[in-house]
């Protein structure tokens, strides 16, 4: 789900991973071409609706001046990128991106090159998403995805390059990190499981191409994951005590031990967690493996933002550069 401001709540796909958004969404189509338009803002530039030879995903691209570390953000199922920008307080206005409602100043303070791929609609009957071995989207993202990050650095001297997402965006951010590690720097991925070999409904084998960090944030209270993975791992006593209180949180902390192995070799110990103020928190490979669970947040973005206190675009420009690093220690 994309829409946090206000949050709207809609009746989910049966087997699916994430929830429909209204009904009077238009699904995506091919676009114009990309516009491009320079700002007041010391030569900052967005450009919207920017295509790749060969995919129909419309791009919008805020390029703050000087920037070289680039972010790609994926969207939730049914909704669109423009959503997810205002979601993360990049656009101001819950509307297609124009230049006048970008909060400049807030992304040259980070530094970072915001990508807002929109995902695609099968056909007439379906909503916007991702092909994440959940859902289909019709289109080859993750072939997209690595054609992005390739661009990122070729035309504008991205210097490192990132991936994050919310919700069915999070679970095709866990799908590269398991098939295209090598194309990005980082993942984060906010409420958004990845598919895991112990999940028999799934039925998925994560094999990382490469060593790459990998970050996950979830609510413990989030009302729409439990029923894809209710009764599937039950949580003992004990890993209810360390805060692992349903099935969606012990199965995703199982495959964050399987991250930890994957990265560095190291298996996470369920005591093992860092007490916050929000709830528990599980690290490995030097803070390069990440899963956090936020007490009393539900699904949206906004929820978990709440509960914290903190802005969710903070954490994951910290961890895009903070991840790197640790594992190369």
């Amino acid at each position: 789900m994309s829409i946090q401001r206000p949050a709207l709540l809609c009746a989910a796909l049966a087997l699916s991973l994430s929830v429909l958004m209204p009904a009077s969404a238009a699904k995506v189509r091919p676009g114009k071409a990309a516009r491009a338009v320079s700002t007041a803002a010391a030569g900052s530039v967005l450009e919207t609706g920017m295509h790749l030879p060969g995919y129909p995903h419309a791009v919008d691209v805020y390029r703050p001046a000087g920037a070289t570390r680039v972010i790609v953000f994926l969207h939730g199922h049914g909704g669109y990128n423009w959503q997810m920008a205002f979601n993360l307080g990049i656009n101001r206005k819950p509307k297609a991106a124009v230049d006048a409602n970008v909060d400049w100043a807030l992304l040259q303070r980070l530094g970072i090159i915001a990508v807002f791929p929109q995902g695609q609609a099968k056909d007439a009957a379906s909503a916007n998403t991702w092909s994440n071995r959940i859902f289909d989207s019709g289109q080859d993202d993750a072939g997209f995805l690595v054609a992005l990050s390739e661009h990122a650095r070729a035309a504008w001297g991205a210097t490192q390059v990132s991936l994050a997402g919310h919700s069915a965006g999070g679970t095709m951010t866990g799908r590269m990190w398991c098939e295209q590690t090598q194309a990005f720097d980082a993942f984060y991925s906010v409420a958004g499981p990845m598919p895991a070999p112990s999940d028999a409904h799934f039925n998925y084998n994560c094999s990382p191409t490469a060593t790459a960090p990998y970050a996950m944030v979830v609510g413990d209270q989030d009302k729409l994951l439990p029923m894809f993975s209710a009764d599937r791992v039950k949580p003992t006593p004990e890993q209810v005590a360390a805060g692992l209180v349903n099935s969606t949180l012990t199965a995703e902390w199982l495959r964050h031990g399987h991250r930890g192995v994957a990265a560095c070799g190291e298996l996470t110990a369920l005591d093992g967690s860092s007490a916050r103020a929000y709830g528990p928190a599980w690290q490995a490979c030097d803070g390069g493996v990440q899963f956090t669970i936020v007490r009393g947040a539900d699904h949206p973005m906004s929820s978990i933002e709440a509960k914290t206190g903190e802005p969710l675009l903070d954490w994951i420009v910290q961890f895009s550069l903070d991840g790197p690093s640790a594992l190369a220690r």
